[in-house]
């Protein structure tokens, strides 16, 4: 019987959790949009931008498998892509740029959306 590593283990995994924790959403890059699902995550955004006085918002983290078919490589990704996603769960969706990404292993990328 031969032994898995992690990486294998984890990319295997990735549609077991976003089916169970992902909201559907659209990935549009400019050229064929596809379907996606991701785990959405609100973060506080710091508001560390100076001198500039502003409100803070909400920031999205979107997690989705770190793939070209069912959801956002890194190879593909450029800053000002869009995504339309629910904002929070049961919401509609709506559309957010993709700002950068945050993180990423072998089976998921999170990206900051705005």
């Amino acid at each position: 019987m031969a032994v898995k590593n992690f990486d294998e283990i984890l990319i295997e995994n990735a549609p077991l959790l976003l089916d169970i924790f992902g909201e559907a959403g659209v990935y549009r890059p400019g050229v064929l949009d596809r379907a996606i699902r991701g785990i959405i995550r609100h973060v506080q955004d710091d508001a560390t931008v100076s001198p500039v006085v502003r409100h803070r918002s909400p920031l999205i983290n979107l997690k989705v498998a770190n793939d070209s078919v069912t959801g956002i490589s890194a190879g593909e990704f450029e800053q000002g892509q869009v995504v339309s996603i629910p904002p929070r769960k049961g919401a509609d969706a709506r559309e957010f740029q993709m700002a950068r990404i945050v993180s990423q292993d072998a089976g998921f990328i999170v990206y900051e959306v705005h």
